[in-house]
């Protein structure tokens, strides 16, 4: 039988998507190289993705959240896929469910816990024969990995992370969070006797790569340290650890910026001598926490330490290739302070590794910039341009409008009230529906915000806002709403407004300037770090128009969801006329705008089916 016709066989829907046939054939044949597939949202990328492994012995698929490991479960079960998936291990936890900890003090808790046969879960694992009923439970009908893990839980009365992990080693497909692919100490809880190498690697939304302090990033406050400090008077009094706890909380009171500030890593790492220190205060604490607890396991395992949160911090300081800095968040009201990776080390590392890396996504750059942060030539697969358009074209209106700017220079008062007139007019040309409308930064966004008086339902994204309270305003409205949300954000990364019939809610995407990331020294230093290793040109592109780009496609995305669906595209700032930027969006402009008169008139006849 030949390939295409065994790939045929096993696909599970009436027919193939445009470009997914011949994905799948490619794949296949480079499995062992690093392989880029671009391919639009709702191009059906996991299916692809698992039938071009169909041969591979062992494959590890990463995505972001544990939200995104559904479609991987669905579709691995529709291809008799033999599966397991690792998430947060704090998330699983039956003694902690309902409550909350910081992922350091979750791990040491559970050691202790584990070490002194205190955990019956844990204990379970050896003393109950679950390997079958939880090969039933992973076949199910459920898809959701929170739901399956309940059902563990519930059925079988054993620890889900381990049963899972121990699932994991005889399992074709294992699907995890990114911190177990990109973390090796994260890697190693769970997968103690296997390495890397031992895997063909898929990474779900690997634009995410691209900014490496999305993956990995370490965090300090000063309510941290006032509580590490009180922690250790308590109950491991230490002179050392006090002062050196102080010093670090005297110079967080020096920072006052609200962009990030480089901070000398001299200033903030011990020394092992100290660290060592700490570690031993920190185990000694934990200890006494124990003696001193007379109740169940269930409340030891809730302990958090401000001083584990330190030492995690300071795990990242003493790595190369990262840098500290300092921003005062005048959101939360506290001064922080921030260790983050300056190049893509740590991140190409770890895919080296693997027996084949594929990176998907529908908002990757260009080969050349994927060969440069890859560090290799690698096997390139753009989908549309190589096969055509996998939705309608004609089902998407792009406009540029060149009378408002969010240039650094021009955001005054003005600019402002011209972009809240502008969404304004927007609003009242759209008949139903939702408009999401993307800022470049909270700032920006809460200077336009304020200004609009003439938009009854509106969300506006706030550090708190979640998934639940968008879908409860677009219930409750009339029919109109707009979602104000920032670029890169949870809402523009993976919000989904769907009807009944499963059509995109979002008709309008409106980008509120382009979403460059704010020139601050974290920017200058991975710029600098990335002109060492790859060229000034390259640097430059993927600290600017690179991040820009992947930023509006993702919102763009958040509208067209399938072959259904409809929507009108406005990119509001001048600078979208660039030949840098229509390079790397890809995007072809139906319109250029000059009046809102004109942009109201294009909105009305597209929905009515005259463009």
């Amino acid at each position: 039988m030949r390939a295409g016709a065994k790939v045929m066989e096993k696909f599970p829907y009436e027919e193939f998507r445009r470009g997914q046939k011949e994905s799948i054939t490619l794949i296949s044949k480079f499995l062992g190289r690093t392989i880029v597939l671009k391919a639009p949202t709702g191009f059906g990328k996991t299916v692809v993705a698992l039938l071009a492994h169909k041969d591979a012995d062992r494959v590890l698929y990463a995505v972001r959240t544990r939200n995104e490991m559904v479609p991987v479960i669905r579709e691995a079960k529709k291809l008799n896929i033999d599966y397991s998936f690792i998430f947060s291990g704090r998330r699983m936890c039956p003694l902690l469910m309902g409550s909350d900890v910081r992922p350091e003090d979750f791990w040491v808790n559970c050691r202790i816990l584990r070490f002194k046969g205190l955990c019956e879960f844990y204990a379970n694992l050896d003393r109950v024969p679950y390997q079958d009923k939880l090969s039933n439970i992973l076949c199910g009908s459920e898809n959701d990995p929170r739901q399956i893990v309940r059902s563990i839980v519930n059925q079988l009365r054993v620890c889900p992370f381990f049963a899972l992990v121990n699932k994991a080693y005889s399992s074709k497909l294992v699907i995890v969070t990114y911190p177990y692919l990109f973390q090796e100490e994260i890697f190693r809880t769970a997968f103690t006797d296997l390495s890397l190498s031992d895997y063909y690697v898929v990474v779900d939304e690997a634009h995410t790569i691209l900014n490496p302090q999305s993956i990995i990033e370490g965090e300090l406050d000063e309510v941290t340290l006032d509580n590490a400090i009180k922690e250790v008077k308590q109950y491991c009094p230490s002179e050392e650890v006090i002062k050196y706890l102080m010093n670090i909380k005297d110079l967080l009171k020096r920072v006052r910026s609200r962009l990030l500030k480089r901070v000398e890593k001299a200033f903030i790492y011990p020394g092992e001598g100290t660290i060592q220190l700490l570690e031993d205060t920190l185990m000694e604490i934990k200890l006494k926490q124990l003696r001193d607890l007379t109740v169940r396991p269930a409340d030891f395992i809730r302990l958090g330490s401000s001083l584990n949160r330190v030492l995690k911090f300071l795990t990242y300081v003493r790595r190369d290739g990262f840098q500290v800095y300092g921003v005062a968040d005048s959101a939360e009201g506290v001064r922080k302070l921030k260790v983050m990776p300056i190049n893509y080390d740590e991140i190409t590392e770890r895919l080296s590794e693997a027996k084949g890396v594929l990176l998907m996504s529908g908002t990757l750059p260009p080969k050349e910039i994927m060969d440069s942060v890859c560090g290799q030539e690698t096997v390139y697969v753009d989908v549309e341009e190589e096969f055509g358009s996998v939705f309608p074209r004609e089902n998407a209106f792009y406009a540029v409008v060149t009378y408002v700017s969010s240039s650094y220079k021009l955001r005054v008062k003005e600019m402002f009230l011209k972009y809240a007139d502008l969404l304004t007019t927007i609003y009242h040309a759209l008949d139903k529906g939702v408009i999401l409308a993307v800022y470049p930064s909270y700032p920006f966004m809460d200077e336009v915000t304020v200004n609009i008086a003439d938009i009854p339902d509106q969300v506006v994204e706030g550090k708190g806002t979640t998934y639940a309270d968008v879908v409860d305003t677009v219930l409750s409205s009339g029919g109109k709403v707009v979602i104000h949300a920032v670029a890169s954000g949870k809402l523009t990364e993976g919000i989904e407004l769907l009807d009944e019939a499963g059509r995109s809610l979002i008709r309008v995407v409106v980008l509120m300037g382009v979403p460059y990331p704010q020139p601050d020294d974290y920017l200058i230093d991975l710029r600098r770090s990335l002109s060492e290793r790859l060229g000034d040109k390259a640097a430059t592109d993927l600290t600017t128009s690179v991040p820009a780009a992947i930023r509006v496609l993702q919102a763009v995305g958040r509208a067209i969801r399938s072959e259904r669906d409809r929507a009108f595209i406005i990119l509001a700032d001048r600078r979208f006329l660039s030949l840098k930027l229509r390079t790397f969006l890809g995007i072809h402009y139906d319109a250029v705008v000059s009046s809102k008169n004109r942009l109201s008139e294009l909105i009305i006849k597209f929905f009515q089916g005259y463009l």
